[in-house]
């Protein structure tokens, strides 16, 4: 049995070694098809993309709107929508497209700036780190922001084509306008480029190509935002204020990407003894090793320091480059561990411990929450009543199945405000009471939230109400 065991294993290695990246593939759609399969509940934002894909395809007749998203992944579900195709269901097959194509560009990039060990062992360990997982059914923009990123590194590589730094500065010009922190791989590899050792001439030459190939793809943008606005940049002023909001609701703190994602996904600590031996055997000599190097600890920095609003998938940019990293170290111990006369811990162990380090953390890491739906008690109050106007809404949610204008309350600073300027004009409002929280302690804000509450409930009438939990859902419609 033993013996029969041993060949097994011996002959799929070996299948697996002539086409690793294929199993890779293979391992990873089944990961992500099983978590498709529990039906994890949209985010919030994942709505907000749904909506603005219509307002965009709808010209403003349907959808919501909002200033400091990207229009990229919008436009794209829009676009789904505008073919006929439901949203929800392109929007996570989209995800799926996108992630495993992230994953096969990273083992190509992997296998470019190192070899096809390290290409397999960091391609493995990027497609299954939870917070890429969960990622695939949301419908944010991460999967389709990594694979443009990850596109405009792989065409950089390639640098001794003549326009190679071009088309990787559109790839990045676009991932820039999917996800606006994206914009940290192209100040990474103009770094690089930067300190690359190679001839003036040569090194502004490369520069000036990368520089108008991500400048063509975001001109077009600029112009929009000028005349809409009018004012060139403002969603990345609106972006930068939005992330210093209701910062008690969400993570904090110089530690909070350590004990959140680093402690919680302890193989990613391998990263840090790279950082020690990139500089200790001096690999920052390799420009397309910095660059990756750079896009890590940029991307640490920012989310660490810059950003007061911590949340953990912010870091998953950086991930596939960390990921590189921790295979490297992991190698390197690997092969010490080979070399030792009394080795600490014996290699094959070694090979265990990583594999447990990977796969342990994964379910406690993963959401696998169900959120309430109300999908059908809206959908029949809408049809009862012959409801065509304006949804009046404390979140996103209905616009992803309902072809509405949408209004939302945007939350507990402007609930009151904007259901006051939407008086009179919605048919439908949705009110659920934890979409307006207040801070602990606040007793000012829940007196105020408690009397527009009652405010709503003088002035319409409830068709539905529901509690679950802390939370109460109601519909009303207006007297």
């Amino acid at each position: 049995m033993l013996i029969k065991f041993k060949k097994l294993t011996a002959r799929t290695l070996e299948h697996f070694n002539k086409r690793p990246v294929v199993y890779i593939l293979l391992i990873s759609l089944i990961v992500r098809l099983l978590y498709l399969l529990a039906d994890h509940p949209l985010w919030w934002d994942s709505h907000v993309y749904i909506g603005m894909g219509k307002y965009i395809l709808s010209v403003g007749q349907f959808g919501i709107w909002e200033s400091f998203r990207p229009l990229v992944h919008p436009t794209l579900i829009g676009t789904l929508w505008k073919a006929g195709i439901d949203p929800i269901f392109g929007g996570k097959c989209l995800d799926l497209i996108f992630s495993l194509i992230a994953i096969l560009l990273l083992f190509k990039i992997s296998d470019k700036i190192f070899n096809r060990k390290i290409a397999i062992i960091s391609s493995l360990i990027f497609s299954l780190t939870p917070v890429f997982i969960m990622h695939t059914g949301l419908i944010l923009t991460e999967p389709l922001a990594l694979t443009l990123g990850l596109l405009g590194i792989y065409i950089s590589l390639d640098n001794k084509k003549k326009w190679s730094l071009f088309f990787s500065g559109i790839s990045l010009g676009l991932a820039f306008l999917t996800k606006f922190t994206m914009g940290i791989f192209f100040a990474a590899i103009l770094i690089g480029l930067l300190l690359k050792k190679e001839q003036m001439i040569l090194k502004i030459k490369g520069l000036s190509l990368i520089f108008l190939g991500f400048a063509l793809s975001i001109i077009p943008y600029m112009a929009f935002n000028y005349f809409r606005y009018p004012n060139l940049f403002e969603p990345f002023i609106s972006g930068s204020w939005i992330v210093t909001t209701s910062i008690w609701l969400y993570g904090n703190g110089y530690t909070y990407y350590l004990r959140n994602f680093f402690l919680t996904n302890p193989l990613y600590l391998f990263f840090f003894p790279y950082l020690y031996y990139f500089f200790k055997e001096k690999e920052w000599r390799n420009h397309n090793k910095t660059t990756f190097v750079l896009i890590s600890v940029l991307t640490l920095i920012y989310f660490t320091f810059f950003v007061p609003r911590k949340e953990t998938r912010y870091l998953l940019i950086a991930i596939p480059f960390m990921a590189i990293a921790v295979s490297q170290s992991l190698r390197i111990l690997h092969n010490r561990l080979k070399l030792a006369k009394r080795p600490v811990m014996w290699p094959q162990s070694f090979i265990v411990l990583i594999v447990l380090l990977l796969l342990v953390p994964m379910p406690a890491n993963l959401n696998f929450e169900k959120a309430p739906d109300f999908k059908q008690e809206i959908n029949g109050i809408i049809a009862e009543n012959n409801i065509t106007g304006t949804v009046l809404t404390s979140d996103p949610s209905f616009v992803s199945f309902l072809d509405h204008p949408i209004t939302t309350l945007d939350g507990t600073e402007f609930a009151e405000i904007k259901y006051n300027a939407s008086y009179g004009k919605y048919e439908l409002l949705f009110i659920n009471s934890c979409d307006l929280p207040c801070p602990p302690g606040d007793k000012g804000c829940v007196k105020e939230i408690n009397d527009f509450l009652n405010k709503v409930e003088l002035e319409n009438k409830v068709e539905f109400s529901k509690k679950n939990k802390k939370c109460s859902y109601k519909i009303y419609l207006p007297k």
